[in-house]
């Protein structure tokens, strides 16, 4: 954000429903927002029951690293999938902390009873109310994994997707209506501990909290660990509503979502939150889906409809459909648009930070290489310089022996040329060329002197190195060249400004200054200083 606001850029907005924590998001961005704007949903009543599960059968659900393993805690939350499995129709999307938190859970699932008297395991329980199906670790098994559960979702029990926090299915990829009716977030998705990224941040807001000179606004190591998790929680209940007639549940599985501050969560989605157990999760949970299932019903038969294509054409086209569907970022469309001021050049960010190195374009008349550089500032104000001038200057008069052609170049020597009058109507039939670059061009067939020759020579960065300034000249100095910039003074005021300050000390540097005027500007002023014999 900041390279940006070197660059340039003015203004920049960021929308989303899924910034919160605004606070860390604000801090971490490094810069000061001039407008914060949180709103409700568009909706006035959002179609979404949210509901944090504290306790199962056993006692509280709490997922932390050292109760994962617990035979309560796997159990209790077995139960609550199936008991919100049951009364949710079409489908689920069920996400974990982590691919090992997940592939624990399911192989346990796999084994353990679901009862003492009982010969099914929970994961046959779970296969009884939906279609289970695993995100895979690898990208390339994702289609068809998605597939399957297009293929579930249409299916009279419905699919439940199991994937992960910061995974493939979490951003990226676009569940709505069917295929999201609930989102059921298994623990808290902390970032791994031991990370070498998370020791390093953590490392540098202590380090930071403890300096005594930093004035800002500072942040904890905890707080910013937290809200590193709950970004990852709120991009994942992003899936359950994506228009304005989609409607869903969100299940948040843990005790300690109860203790997190509201800030935490999306402003849209703190009114709808609410704390219960694992039974009345499923109670509220059916009746929130019996008051909707006429939209239920209509939705269902929109799925089936627009699926239509997958029974027309053959089943590998479909896998390749839906492959597309999963890129994370999608690739612009081809289009040609009707209006050229809609053809936008793209640019990548590496292009757009990367080190300006020297271009080379290729001279046709010799086939020489000539630099074209990057346009340098002053290091005093932001005003064009003549240091790019110099540097081609240079090189055109090395190259010059290698030239195949005999005329001198116009560039080696300073001239006065005659510029021949054009009439209006002269102008106005011509048609308007793409702007070139300026050139000085005074009228009269004189030369300019050498010692002027020398002076042009002298780079602008110099200005304020060559002469020994007091406090006020400096002052006058950029207030001077700034008020041009801004074209609050002309030319003839920059004259009389900078005079007292060169003359008679440093004349040469007064006639360098002239770099800085616009080309009309700075024949005008050579001119004066001619005239006056200043140098």
């Amino acid at each position: 954000m900041r390279m940006l606001k070197m660059r340039g850029v003015r203004n920049v907005l960021l929308a989303s429903g899924t910034l919160s924590p605004i606070q860390a998001f604000t801090y971490n961005m490094g810069l000061n927002f001039g407008a914060i704007l949180e709103n409700e949903h568009a909706l006035k009543q959002v179609p979404v029951l949210t509901s944090i599960v504290t306790r199962g059968k056993h006692g509280g659900l709490t997922g932390s690293f050292q109760n994962r393993k617990n035979v309560n805690y796997v159990s209790d939350v077995a139960e609550a999938l199936i008991r919100v499995m049951e009364a949710t129709p079409q489908g689920i999307l069920v996400f974990f902390s982590s691919y090992s938190q997940m592939d624990e859970l399911v192989a346990t699932w796999k084994t353990m009873k679901s009862a003492a008297n009982s010969t099914d395991t929970f994961w046959a329980r779970m296969e009884k109310s939906k279609r289970v199906v695993v995100e895979p670790r690898a990208k390339e098994e994702l289609a068809a994994v998605r597939l399957k559960y297009t293929q579930g979702v249409s299916e009279p029990h419905g699919a439940a997707l199991l994937a992960v926090c910061r995974g493939k299915v979490s951003e990226g990829i676009d569940f709505c209506d069917a295929e999201s009716r609930a989102v059921i977030i298994v623990g808290i998705p902390y970032p791994p501990i031991h990370d070498e990224r998370v020791v390093l941040k953590k490392k540098y807001l202590d380090d930071l909290m403890g300096r005594k000179d930093v004035t800002h606004e500072k942040q904890s190591s905890t707080d910013w660990y937290q809200m590193e998790a709950f970004r990852a929680v709120n991009q994942a209940i992003g899936r359950v509503l994506r228009h304005k007639n989609d409607f869903g549940t969100v299940v948040l599985l843990d005790t300690r979502y109860a203790t997190a501050k509201p800030e935490m969560f999306p402003k849209w989605l703190r009114s709808t939150i609410s704390r219960m157990d694992s039974d009345n999760c499923a109670l509220k949970t059916a009746r929130f889906f019996k008051e909707r299932c006429h939209l239920i019903e209509v939705s269902s038969f929109l799925k089936i409809l627009f699926n239509f294509e997958y029974f027309q054409n053959s089943k590998v086209d479909y896998i390749k459909k839906q492959a597309k569907q999963c890129k994370s970022f999608s690739q612009a469309k081809k289009s040609f648009p009707s209006n050229p001021r809609d053809d936008i050049t793209e640019i990548t960010l590496e292009d757009m930070f990367s080190p300006a190195n020297m271009m080379l374009e290729k001279k046709e008349s010799n086939k020489l290489m000539s630099p074209s550089v990057k346009p340098s500032l002053s290091s005093v104000f932001s005003l064009p310089t003549n240091e790019d001038e110099l540097k081609i200057k240079k090189w055109e008069q090395e190259n010059d022996s290698q030239s195949t052609t005999s005329s001198v170049s116009d560039s080696n020597k300073r001239k006065f040329k005659t510029e021949i009058p054009v009439s209006s109507s002269q102008v106005s039939n011509q048609r308007s060329e793409p702007p070139k670059k300026k050139k000085l061009i005074l009228l009269t067939r004189e030369t300019l002197p050498e010692k002027y020759q020398k002076a042009l020579d002298i780079p602008t960065s110099e200005l304020t190195k060559g002469v020994s300034m007091s406090y006020e000249n400096q002052k006058q100095f950029v207030a001077t060249l700034k008020g041009y910039k801004a074209t609050s003074i002309e030319w003839e005021e920059v004259f009389q400004r900078l005079r007292p300050i060169f003359v008679p000390e440093k004349p040469e540097l007064f006639i360098s200054c002239s770099n800085i005027l616009r080309s009309e500007d700075k024949m005008k002023y050579l001119r004066k200083a001619l005239s006056s014999k200043i140098y």
